[in-house]
């Protein structure tokens, strides 16, 4: 760690009344959410449901967060969210909220909610100027010394009936780089000019724990292009690779193929690594579907689809699904972060993705992967089947 983020922390500890040795030791967690009604949950993780809450009920100084839209219903698990910000900004906890600005019109009730906060302020954050991508990352980070991170979208549908998974660490090699970027995000959002990106030396050798990012153009030159993490890590594995996704698609725009991430896992397959992807059925009917049926001609290359019923109450629109977005090599290497394996997500819009090599972290990942991939809900890919188009809406 350099001397500033060393000098950052210290501060965030100072300002808070924690003696550095209480903060000398981070501690990351997986935190899943899990389709209410569904067997799927793993009896060693927290829930995001309740981890933001902890996290939130704690907050003394600040909070910021980063998020692609902000979805409530009366009495959701999200709720019990909003409610403890709402009195971290009445104890005077400052707080500010990034949403992409394409989806504002989600629940304007809802950001209105969040603009009373006292002494609380929104931003949208919009990318038309300069790419046609969104802001789909997915995080908060409290007082400067935790933050949480993943799949989960701020929607009460992602705490109770979407399959997710994210991280809730104190860690300062994560929880600095998040703020640095918050930052950058919030001053774009606010100006609407590409900022000078700031850069440090980079490492040459890999970190235990690395933060990656989309897209390389808003990106400080010493965080990697999450793209280029992903395929060095395909490229290293040499026993399996497990992947889950909500969707997979080497289609770009209308008429352009993008085989890069395609690319990678074909050829560790080929290498006789032994590859399983597992995705959402929203890929059923789509474009990729095609693509996704050639992989499972490939030896050692095996893609299952996920499909959740509907809850008892009936159709939830855009929920019981697998929304989770993370891959795991040789059950040591694990990345998790927000983005969906489609080349805009990487080269057009901004996701975060975590790296922990050789972590006990990638084996708690396995499980949940394994777990969802015997389980009644997951079938394999049929390259001979017809198969409908989901609905989701």
């Amino acid at each position: 760690m350099n001397r500033r983020s060393l000098l950052l922390i210290l501060a965030a500890c100072l300002a808070l009344g924690t003696p550095w040795s209480a903060r000398a030791q981070p501690v990351t967690q997986l935190v899943q959410s899990i389709p209410a009604g569904t067997d799927l949950a793993d009896p060693a993780l927290p829930f995001a449901k309740d981890v933001w809450v902890a996290m939130l009920r704690g907050a003394k100084v600040s909070v910021d967060a980063a998020e692609f839209y902000v979805t409530n219903r009366p009495g959701s698990a999200l709720e019990a969210v909003l409610v403890e910000l709402e009195k971290a900004g009445a104890r005077g906890v400052k707080v500010r909220f990034l949403l992409s600005a394409k989806m504002l019109d989600q629940d304007p009730a809802s950001v209105a909610r969040i603009r009373r906060i006292p002494g609380a302020e929104v931003r949208s954050f919009d990318l038309a100027s300069v790419s046609k991508g969104i802001l789909h990352a997915k995080y908060f980070v409290v007082d400067g010394r935790e933050a949480a991170l993943g799949s989960q979208n701020f929607d009460w549908r992602a705490l109770e009936h979407i399959h997710e998974l994210g991280v809730r660490t104190t860690d300062p090699r994560i929880v600095v780089r998040l703020a640095e970027l918050f930052s950058l995000d919030w001053a774009f959002a606010g100006s609407g000019k590409l900022p000078e990106l700031p850069g440090r030396p980079a490492l040459t050798l890999r970190p235990e724990v690395e933060l990656v990012a989309s897209p390389p153009f808003l990106t400080p030159k010493d965080i990697r292009p999450a793209i280029d993490a992903l395929v060095e890590l395909i490229g290293q594995a040499r026993e399996s690779v497990r992947v889950q996704l909500l969707t997979y698609s080497p289609v770009a725009g209308q008429d352009r193929f993008w085989p890069v991430l395609d690319d990678a896992l074909r050829a560790a397959a080929v290498r006789g690594v032994h590859v399983r992807l597992m995705v959402s059925d929203w890929v059923l009917g789509g474009r990729a579907l095609p693509h996704l049926k050639a992989l499972t001609l490939i030896p050692n290359l095996e893609v299952k689809v996920v499909s959740i019923p509907e809850a008892t109450e009936g159709h939830i629109p855009y929920a019981r699904t697998v929304h989770s977005k993370y891959l795991v090599v040789d059950r040591m290497h694990l990345v998790l972060g927000t983005s969906n394996w489609e080349e805009s997500y990487f080269m057009g819009s901004r996701n975060v993705e975590l790296i922990f090599r050789d972590s006990p972290l990638a084996a708690q990942a396995v499980r949940i992967h394994d777990r969802l991939w015997n389980s009644r809900y997951a079938a394999s890919l049929d390259p001979a089947k017809t198969y409908e188009k989901r609905k989701v809406d």
